[in-house]
């Protein structure tokens, strides 16, 4: 078999193949850029909002050091909205709802963050029998129940706010 070296006859199938070839590989590379793009995204809202999490726990922890400092029995307090004890009667604050700037919670700081949190006295309750969450082995069968709601805000906003209960007793 005979290939003539004439340039006449050469129809130029190697040019179109290697521009299929680079056309196909740049699509690849550009969909891996963006697929990483994505990723990043991704694991930075994930971050942020691990972040928000972290403050509100930290937030509702402050609030329960909150009581026991300053209600180690019976709670002595007048429960509105703007005094300053940061302690609201069950329902006088819906959490879901709230605009905590307009509410002033209350703000303990770690390391120049604020933690927010709420406290709802939910009155008293009977205990019977021993509960480590409510104070097994103390006398007084009255435990005084709250309910704090910690907010957390992360740096690019996202927020985050849960509850827990707490009791203590005289």
């Amino acid at each position: 078999m005979h290939y003539s070296l004439d340039r006449t006859q050469q129809h130029g199938a190697a040019l179109i193949i290697s521009l299929i070839i680079l056309l196909v590989m740049s699509l690849i590379i550009v969909q891996g850029a963006r697929s990483s793009n994505l990723e990043l995204l991704i694991g930075n809202n994930s971050q942020h909002a691990a972040e928000a999490l972290m403050l509100a726990e930290d937030g509702a922890v402050a609030g329960e050091r909150f009581i026991t400092t300053n209600y180690a029995g019976a709670p002595v307090s007048n429960y509105g909205e703007n005094d300053d004890d940061g302690i609201f009667v069950e329902g006088q604050v819906i959490v879901d709802s709230v605009d905590w700037d307009s509410l002033d919670p209350e703000n303990y700081s770690r390391d120049g963050t604020n933690l927010e949190f709420i406290v709802e006295y939910l009155g008293p309750s009977s205990a019977t029998g021993g509960s480590v969450s409510v104070g097994a082995g103390v006398a007084s069968d009255t435990r005084y129940v709250y309910r704090i709601s910690g907010r957390g805000q992360s740096g690019r906003g996202g927020a985050r706010v849960i509850q827990t209960i707490y009791a203590t007793a005289e």
